[in-house]
């Protein structure tokens, strides 16, 4: 069978971009942070079905909470970057993109004692217009970016982007994965796509599009807290957010058991190989190059 890569965006239910009207970054600090506990829940779920995954770690977290990165280094998954403030890259300079960067990936760095390759932006804000973003990431040492999403949404997306792993820019584009139904291109990696739909449709879609791509999935800790306080937000954006939260941790753990998953750094690697390319590099935790 295919593996799925797994993938997590480690933040809190209050950095997502839904809350930034009505919770700025500087009231951050004010907020009760459930995101240990979250990603604790995570971390067992996965550990008792012995798969591995990538966490995209927000760096503000782990400045604040630093052994919950090394909770999950223990159990030996990937540990990638999310950025320090979880500011959309269509909303920074350069500059102020090249000095988040390299806060998140030193505080990682420092944590894990590792070097820090993947990075994924938050809410997929590398788009047609920030596509400059690769060639900071490369000259910061990232090797691999799972941050563009080949669809048409008003927030983010690349519609018509190639959903194959490859190279752009001297970085491996790793981009989430959307499949087609009558016609038309629909998400179906994870987050809040995957609490919307029936769990026979997500499972049934990712089924169908293994036969053309590895699949690349993507979920926050805090899609699993049915109890999270509860923000008056516009119409639109609560939907958004708090749809399916009840829900999720069964589905998430029935959709544990129907394929297999690993980290993005082995879908990369495996990829390599079946082009005939040396998998050697592809391990991370080694100092190599490309």
């Amino acid at each position: 069978m295919e593996t799925i890569g797994l993938s997590f965006d480690i933040e809190d239910w209050f950095c997502v971009q839904n809350m930034k009207d009505v919770i700025p970054f500087n009231q951050w600090n004010q907020c009760e942070s459930r995101v240990y506990e979250n990603t604790e829940y995570l971390l067992k779920t996965l550990k008792k079905n012995n798969i591995k995954a990538t966490f995209f770690v927000l760096a503000w977290i782990a400045e604040r909470i630093p052994e919950l990165v090394y909770d999950i280094a223990s159990d030996g998954h990937e540990i990638a970057s999310h950025g320090y403030s979880h500011s959309l890259i269509t909303h920074m300079t350069k500059k102020e993109f090249q000095t988040d960067l390299e806060k998140s990936i030193s505080i990682l760095t420092n944590l894990t004692g590792k070097p820090i390759y993947g990075y994924r932006a938050p809410s997929f804000s590398i788009t047609r217009e920030t596509m400059w973003a690769l060639e900071i990431l490369k000259k910061n040492g990232i090797k691999y970016d799972s941050s563009i999403y080949p669809i048409k949404h008003p927030d983010y997306g690349i519609a018509g982007f190639q959903q194959d792993i490859h190279e752009i820019n001297g970085i491996i584009e790793v981009p989430l994965t959307t499949s087609t139904i009558y016609g038309l291109n629909i998400p179906i990696s994870g987050g809040g796509y995957f609490r919307l739909y029936p769990y026979w449709f997500s499972k049934m879609m990712l089924q169908r599009q293994m036969a053309y791509s590895r699949p690349i999935t993507y979920f926050h800790p805090w899609e699993f807290d049915s109890g999270q306080p509860r923000i008056n937000l516009p119409w639109f954006k609560k939907f958004r957010h708090y749809v399916g939260l009840e829900k999720n941790r069964n589905k998430f753990e029935k959709l544990l058991q129907a394929f297999y998953f690993a980290p993005i750094e082995n879908i990369i690697r495996d990829h390599r190989m079946n082009r005939g390319q040396p998998a050697g590099p592809m391990v991370f935790h080694q100092e190599v190059a490309y």
